[in-house]
């Protein structure tokens, strides 16, 4: 009985955080792109709670003690794999970003070249 309370629990912690994360995307405050590991995660968890049959199975064919280390395993390299992809959008920001400041200073030396060049012309 403890399992199926547990399960449903999982289920609607789950379906609490995919209700969230359509949330965030909707008020624009996430990016739909950046949003799908988060909802990939969420609805692995919700499978796994659902079925927990093919969890077992795959934890005991890869050699896991007890199911709970393989979800651990699991979940670890699903977090790996939300950090990388937030390092990369980082790295791609900061490109942007230092893109942007150059261009900026561009823009701002040209202006002054504009101005000194007007005020500075013979009569």
């Amino acid at each position: 009985m403890s399992l199926l309370i547990m399960q449903i629990f999982i289920i609607a912690i789950c379906l609490i955080f995919l209700v969230y994360i359509v949330y965030l995307v909707k008020r624009k405050k996430l990016l739909l792109k950046y949003s799908l590991l988060w909802l990939a995660l969420s609805v692995v968890a919700g499978l796994c709670a659902l079925f927990p049959g093919p969890l077992f199975s795959l934890a005991v064919l890869l050699g896991f003690e007890t199911a709970s280390n393989f979800i651990f395993v699991i979940g670890f390299f699903f977090l790996l794999a939300i950090c990388l992809s937030l390092s990369v959008i980082a790295s791609r920001q900061t490109e942007y970003i230092k893109t942007l400041v150059q261009d900026l200073a561009l823009l701002r030396q040209s202006k002054e070249d504009t101005t000194k060049d007007s005020g500075s012309s013979p009569e």
